[in-house]
């Protein structure tokens, strides 16, 4: 990812949850925050839960955030830290990359995140 760098730390993780804004989808919720000490790029965060299955599993769900993310780099603005969580309720087996990319998409308009 150009513009982007992962984002670690429990501590930037826990105050991007309680003082970002959110936006919620059928697949994954989003949350947001304002980053003032970063000028030209983002930093994002994946949260997979181990309910989702095992790692494996995890992994390609986080893989696939990463990827449907780096698709929509370029048209994100800059200087947020933005989490991305798994809903609880999603089944696996019905999931599809495509549709992941298009609801990112959605709520990222929602949240005034994307142009162009």
């Amino acid at each position: 990812m150009r513009y982007t760098k992962s984002l670690k730390g429990s501590v930037n993780f826990k105050r991007v949850l309680r003082q970002g804004s959110y936006v919620s989808g059928k697949i994954v919720a989003i949350y947001i925050r304002k980053n003032n000490d970063i000028v030209d790029e983002n930093r994002l965060g994946i949260c997979v839960s181990k309910k989702h299955g095992n790692s494996v599993v995890r992994n390609k769900l986080k893989r696939w955030a990463r990827e449907a993310y780096r698709l929509l780099e370029n048209d994100l603005l800059k200087q947020y830290n933005i989490v991305i969580l798994y809903r609880k309720e999603i089944e696996i087996n019905k999931l599809d990359f495509n549709a992941l990319k298009s609801e990112m998409r959605d709520l990222f308009v929602k949240n005034n995140l994307l142009y162009g």
